[in-house]
């Protein structure tokens, strides 16, 4: 099974903290297994580098992702143009 790996920007919402939070723990070594993607910058697994450094998945879902129990939401979400910070913070939260 392929690990979850977020982005810089992507770990910092998924966190609640800010991207400058999350480039200088990576730059400390406090997010072991982070690498350097050619496309999409710095790529942080989310078990072994963001749950490992003591950060927590805790930020709120945007107001775009219906609630499962609403009459318009289903449980699921699909974004128009595939997977996004939103989509991936979901999917990573129901791995969790």
């Amino acid at each position: 099974m392929k690990r979850p790996m977020l982005t810089q920007r992507e770990a910092a919402t998924a966190c609640g903290v800010s991207r400058t939070t999350i480039r200088r723990r990576r730059e400390a070594g406090d997010l072991p297994g982070a690498v350097q993607d050619e496309a999409r910058g710095w790529l942080i697994p989310v078990k072994e580098g963001l749950l490992a450094a003591g950060l927590r998945l805790n930020a709120p879902a945007g107001p775009d992702v219906p609630a499962a129990d609403s009459p318009a939401g289903t449980g699921e979400h699909h974004q128009e143009h595939g997977h996004g910070p939103s989509n991936d913070v979901a999917v990573l939260r129901t791995e969790l």
